[in-house]
């Protein structure tokens, strides 16, 4: 399973046109806006992530309480270690 970095809303867009199933994302910087397009474009709740700390930043996050998992740099760290490839969305 891979991991998507999603670091804003362009690059959601382009990852969602090549993802598979099963796969993991992680929004990050101001990728964390992007969470509603996210859950509409089908990311199961369950495979999308929030860096806890970008969210915080952003005011974004404390409305998504149960949702989605907000990680912090060290569960960040060990979902890297979990996927494989590990894929970056800056477009």
């Amino acid at each position: 399973m891979s991991l998507h970095l999603i670091f804003n809303a362009t690059g959601l867009t382009a990852c969602t046109r090549r993802c598979s199933s099963g796969d993991k994302f992680l929004l990050l910087g101001d990728g964390i806006y992007a969470h509603a397009q996210a859950l509409e474009a089908g990311i199961e709740p369950a495979n999308l992530f929030l860096l806890a700390p970008d969210a915080q930043a952003r005011g974004v996050g404390s409305d998504l309480t149960g949702t989605l998992l907000r990680l912090e740099y060290s569960d960040f760290v060990a979902l890297t270690e979990q996927c494989s490839p590990i894929v970056s969305w800056n477009e």
